[in-house]
């Protein structure tokens, strides 16, 4: 889940001028780059393991190895996503989100009044600068 909401990675570039040299990776350790940590897990949260569901393909039987479950990460983005699409009020418009799904990057795509006044130009389109 951090993958697509905390762990942003910073580099040298016009937007981040005060790093040198250019095109280097300034969010090396965590110190520097927001890892998730144990308090960052919601106090509820439900998870259904799959039972009795064979796999001989698999190493022992394993559901998932790897990079699937990995991926399944991005159903937190997605969520996060519709979240942001209803408090626009406007769910079948599309907006762009970038991941990592910073809480700030949350908060201006939401586009409320708040979040509209620091903003220049059309607020629907607008994105934080970053490293992207």
């Amino acid at each position: 889940m951090g993958w697509c909401t905390i762990e942003e990675v910073v580099y040298a570039d016009d937007d981040h001028v005060w790093i040198r040299p250019r095109a280097k990776v300034f969010t090396t350790g965590p110190g520097t780059y927001k890892i998730p940590a144990f308090n960052d897990v919601p106090e509820t949260f439900n998870v259904a393991i799959l039972e009795n569901a064979e796999n001989p393909f698999a190493v022992h039987s394993s559901k998932a190895v790897g990079e699937p479950p990995f991926f399944l990460g991005c159903s937190v983005f997605h969520a996060i996503k519709d979240a942001v699409a209803a408090a626009r009020g406007d769910s079948n418009k599309y907006f762009e989100l970038r991941m990592p799904a910073t809480s700030e990057r949350i908060r201006m795509a939401c586009c409320d009044d708040i979040a509209s006044s620091c903003m220049s130009g059309e607020p629907t389109s607008f994105q934080p600068k970053g490293s992207f």
